[in-house]
């Protein structure tokens, strides 16, 4: 198996971000996903992290390659942090997690190290281009998807720019919940529907959001 997915839970079934520990870390998680270089194990694919009032940090079990495990943690604590230590933290519990079950399972330290130190290089920010621009149909411009992953939202922006990669319009097209279950659908395909007018279809759907030059 190849694992490839961390996951930190708790305070689950909680629909408001900004009390919710599961939502606020996958902004890390993910980050430190894109850096790690896929791990060959014999019995886990995904990590699962299930924070909370427990008594002590274990495996409880791995089955069909998702392996649980329950780490004590105060999740209270974690919320009234101010947010310019939050990320912090949650690589910090990230690497603690991970250093006991790579001691329990006997891997390799340096994929984990290194996508840790990586994040910590790109300063926390988790930020992308979603797929490749696309010109409009007269070849003069040129749109992209710009995404942010942040603690409490998933932002897309549609940014359009000339040729000589000047930035002609910025627009926010989508704010959500910061988690690819919920943000995932609206990114699809990129399409001009003519010269001045560019719309982000949401996948598998006819449904787009629009931007225009006009």
């Amino acid at each position: 198996m190849i694992l490839k997915k961390f996951l930190i839970f708790g305070e689950e079934g909680v629909s408001d971000v900004k009390k919710s520990l599961s939502f606020q870390t996958r902004c890390i998680t993910n980050l430190f996903e894109k850096q790690f270089e896929k791990y060959k194990t014999s019995d886990c694919k995904q990590l699962n992290m299930h924070c909370g009032n427990y008594s002590t940090l274990r495996i409880q079990e791995c089955v069909d390659g998702y392996c649980e495990v329950i780490v004590p943690f105060d999740i209270k604590t974690f919320l009234e942090y101010p947010d310019n230590n939050k990320k912090e933290k949650i690589l910090e519990l990230l690497d603690t997690i991970l250093s006991y079950v790579i001691k329990e399972k006997d891997w390799d330290p340096i994929p984990f190290q290194k996508a840790s130190q990586r994040v910590k290089e790109l300063n926390y920010i988790n930020e992308f281009i979603w797929k490749k621009p696309k010109l409009n149909p007269n070849k003069k411009y040129n749109a992209e998807v710009q995404c942010k992953h942040d603690l409490y939202e998933f932002i897309i922006n549609i940014v359009i720019k000339d040729l000589k990669n000047r930035i002609i319009k910025k627009e926010k097209l989508i704010s959500t919940k910061p988690d690819e279950l919920i943000y995932e659908r609206f990114l699809g395909d990129l399409e001009w529907l003519n010269d001045n007018e560019v719309a982000l279809y949401e996948k598998h759907s006819k449904r787009f959001t629009s931007v225009k030059l006009l």
